[in-house]
């Protein structure tokens, strides 16, 4: 038995037993966290797309490939939808849309590569990290005041993210651990921080563009900003696996949509925990495609960075 509703004018179904038995306001909680869920698990699978493919394609063409066919979804839909043209070319702040691009471009490089070289499960708890760094720059770029209780939920993330950075450390104990765990969980942190800043932009820019000419630019820019290293660096791979890649684009529009979807019809304080599914669906894949169990520092480091994130978002 499903239940119907509506997205976007048009008809989506959820199972009954999910929704039944429950005031207004809770069915509709509850569609928002599934929605959420499903963005989870659509950037999950685009997070953990350079393992899948067995680390034969460098990440910054998987990065190419995904905002190419990104670019061309969008159109679509921007196709299906002429009044939005008008708004989409009036933008007067292409320049902010073509800085988001780079900051897309190069923390999702960065994370698609973290994701490559160390567990998946690892990566995508160091990926979270976004939200002490994304509070960091509100607080210098936006002036935003920090309270104490943020202060904390940043310790706590930092602590986080130094239990599982000296978890992949090869040698033995001690904090010189840390400085032996490698490239990849610093590119992971780098990449939490190039998407912070992203997120800072995209705060910004809602204020003043649409979703559709967001999408369109940032597709768009990130595509033109790639061309060149895409024909000094491109390396010839199966027809079928440019094929799979070519289904990042849509898979993560359809991500950002289902996120909208949610945060329209719920609040963000209450749908942010079911955000951070993220971890579980990216070492559930890692555990069957891989065999990676996380390590009992994984658990102990991403247990405190979602911790802090879940304070951060209640302050």
């Amino acid at each position: 038995m499903v239940t119907e509703g509506r997205l976007y004018g048009r008809p989506f179904f959820v199972p009954v037993f999910l929704v039944s038995n429950v005031t207004a306001s809770t069915r509709s909680k509850l569609v928002a966290a599934l929605w959420v869920l499903a963005g989870a698990l659509a950037f999950s699978l685009l997070f953990a797309s350079g393992k899948l493919t067995g680390g034969t394609i460098a990440a910054i063409q998987i990065i190419f490939i995904r905002y190419l066919s990104g670019f061309a979804t969008v159109s679509g839909l921007v196709a299906l939808q002429p009044r939005s043209w008008p708004a989409i070319r009036a933008s007067q702040r292409r320049w902010l849309h073509f800085l988001r691009a780079f900051c897309g471009v190069a923390g999702g490089s960065c994370n698609i590569a973290a994701a490559t070289l160390m567990p998946l499960a690892d990566a995508a708890a160091l990926a979270l990290l976004q939200g002490m760094f994304t509070m960091l720059l509100a607080v210098l770029l936006l002036r935003e005041r920090v309270t104490r209780g943020q202060i904390v939920a940043a310790l706590l993330c930092l602590a986080g993210a130094l239990v599982i950075v000296r978890g992949n450390a090869p040698s033995g104990g001690g904090m010189a651990a840390i400085f032996d765990a490698g490239l990849a969980p610093l590119l992971a942190i780098l990449g939490a921080f190039l998407i912070a800043c992203e997120i800072i932009l995209i705060k910004f820019l809602t204020r003043h563009e649409t979703a559709l000419s967001m999408l369109l630019h940032v597709n768009g820019f990130a595509s033109l900003l790639l061309v060149l290293p895409m024909l000094l660096l491109w390396t010839a791979a199966p027809w079928q696996q440019l094929a799979l890649l070519a289904l990042l684009g849509p898979m993560a529009i359809a991500g950002q949509l289902c996120n909208l979807r949610a945060y329209s019809i719920a609040d963000a304080a209450w749908l942010a925990p079911f955000g951070y599914s993220s971890v579980a669906f990216a070492a559930l894949i890692g555990w069957v495609m891989f065999g990676d169990v996380p390590s009992l520092a994984a658990w102990i480091g991403t247990a405190l960075i979602v911790a802090g994130g879940l304070v951060l978002i209640r302050r």
